[in-house]
């Protein structure tokens, strides 16, 4: 029985390493361009509000197929999806680096959605299935941890890559660091759920905890702002590549952060870590009209805290409420929800951006990320 027991942890030990170390992989392919895109398409001449369609058309997979993936799970090896998250993010940016028309900038940003869908929600599905119940939130913190640091590592480096070489010369390297991890992710062995029913939307087991989605979708919106948007906002104030990479770098230092200490906690207040989140999130969007670095460098910093903790919380709640089964069609539906924050957020707030005096843009998506705060009350009593 002993013998059985340090094979399982053994097992359980190896999984997660190369879950973390696949992650980090990935996650520093997908994140050294990620800030530059904007950047490429305002080279080209395209506006803010093509700038925003052009998010939009890199989220809409992200909006429709998570939730179509956790039923997949439910049935299939969920390490054969994983894979899929390498392969796509390669063909993606090679095509990006050789693009020439806009036509080709919105497939290979399309591909790229496409990717993100077998990256964070089979990842956080196989947590959520096949680790120990009470460890899961922790390993979720470390998991977020290591693509969290991909994260604030990677826009450094790909400032850097774009100004000693150019921006295509920085997509096609970033496609290649992504294929690196197919590998590890193969060597993950078989991760595929046993005994489980006929799952339906009838059931019900999940969609209670509708509030946390809607809350999701207005928190993405602010998210979105920053990814997509913000980039391109602080290139045109005069700020260099480097800049823009040194600031999404503080943005990721500070996220890592916030996942390592909620990993260190014994336990989590999803309330009020939820409720802190969004109030934060909302004064970081409304401060972005000050463009000056001794003000946006710290503003980037909060940002990054607290899209750790709002997303570890999210998961908890996701863990706590939701039956064994369902959790991989749950995660699936959030992180369809992100998606489709992530498609409107772009496009909303780059109209704004363009028809609107840039103080008013940002408060407006500051007040609707705000309007989320009576769900998480209504989320808390169910």
């Amino acid at each position: 029985m002993q013998k059985v027991e340090r094979r399982y942890l053994r097992n359980i030990s190896s999984l997660e390493l190369k879950l973390h170390a696949s992650a980090f992989i990935v996650g520093l392919g997908l994140s050294a361009p990620a800030y530059f895109i904007p950047i490429f398409l305002q080279k080209l001449g395209a506006s803010y509000t093509l700038i925003g369609i052009m998010g939009s058309i890199r989220s809409t997979p992200y909006a429709i197929l998570p939730i179509l993936t956790g039923f997949i799970m439910s049935r299939y090896d969920m390490r054969k999806l994983y894979i899929l998250s390498s392969i796509l993010s390669f063909i993606g940016f090679i095509l990006l680096s050789f693009s020439q028309s806009y036509l080709e900038i919105g497939l290979a940003n399309f591909l790229l959605g496409i990717s993100m869908v077998f990256y964070w929600p089979i990842a956080e599905s196989i947590i959520a299935e096949f680790f120990p119940e009470d460890s899961k939130w922790k390993v979720y913190s470390s998991f977020s941890a290591s693509w969290s640091t991909a994260y604030f590592l990677g826009p450094i480096l790909g400032g850097a890559l774009a100004e000693l070489a150019d921006l295509r010369t920085l997509f096609a390297i970033s496609g290649v660091i992504c294929a690196v991890a197919i590998p590890l992710m193969y060597l993950m062995g078989e991760l595929r759920l046993k005994n489980i029913s006929k799952i339906k939307f009838k059931d019900g087991k999940f969609i209670h905890i509708w509030p946390l989605y809607v809350t999701v979708f207005l928190f993405a919106i602010g998210m979105a702002c920053l990814i997509l948007l913000a980039p391109s906002y602080f290139y045109e104030t005069g700020w260099s590549n480097f800049m823009v990479g040194a600031i999404f770098t503080v943005f990721g230092i500070a996220r890592t952060i916030g996942y390592l200490w909620l990993s260190r906690l014994k336990k989590i207040d999803e309330a009020k870590t939820l409720t802190l989140s969004i109030v934060l999130q909302s004064l970081v969007i409304f401060l972005l009209v000050y463009t000056r670095p001794e003000i946006l460098f710290p503003v980037l910093a909060v940002a990054g805290i607290i899209n750790g903790a709002y997303f570890v919380a999210s998961f908890s709640v996701i863990s706590k409420k939701v039956e064994s089964g369902y959790r991989s069609i749950s995660i699936g539906f959030l992180e369809s929800i992100i998606g489709v924050g992530f498609i409107i957020g772009p496009a909303f707030v780059g109209l704004l951006l363009d028809y609107l005096n840039v103080w008013m843009a940002f408060t407006i998506t500051s007040l609707v990320i705000l309007s989320a705060l009576p769900l998480v009350l209504i989320l808390k009593k169910l």
